[in-house]
């Protein structure tokens, strides 16, 4: 090592502390995704809010997502007017939120990893930790593991 003292500028080493933080709060959300007990599930809610923090600080839809999004709001609006014609509207608001949430994840996933191609790798990480996670616990709860192992089953079966 030399006696010189490499200092980085302040606006990498803030650049960078971000880029991590962003990491962060997209591997946070891809590992709620497996654990859905109640509608809204903790993987919607923490989404919503991280969608419109990123939207605040500069969320990017590039022209190569534009097609995406176009589609599907055109799905949502098809949605919105087939609504018109059912006798049951008891689900339908919860279904259509949920459909336009999804079709604001879809566009929000392509333009965050469009910009940080990197996240592609973070991403199938954390499913994969999501999937196993919620399977063990799933197969816990079939086999009564733990007390209260029976809320990650449904109808005695893993969920």
């Amino acid at each position: 090592m030399s006696a010189i003292a490499h200092e980085l500028p302040p606006q990498a080493i803030n650049a960078k502390l971000i880029s991590l933080i962003a990491s962060a709060a997209i591997g946070v959300g891809i590992l709620l995704s497996g654990f859905v007990i109640s509608e809204p599930a903790p993987y919607e809610i923490y989404m919503a809010g991280l969608i419109a923090v990123w939207a605040l600080f500069g969320l990017r839809i590039s022209r190569a997502i534009v097609p995406l999004l176009v589609l599907l709001v055109a799905m949502n609006i098809g949605g919105m007017i087939a609504m018109t014609q059912m006798a049951d509207l008891a689900n339908t608001p919860l279904y259509l939120a949920v459909s336009l949430f999804l079709a604001v994840s879809a566009v929000f996933f392509a333009s965050v990893t469009s910009v940080q191609p990197s996240l592609y790798r973070l991403i199938f990480i954390a499913y994969v930790v999501s999937a196993v996670a919620t399977s063990l616990l799933g197969i816990a709860g079939y086999f009564h593991a733990f007390p209260g192992a029976e809320m990650f089953t449904k109808y005695d079966r893993p969920a």
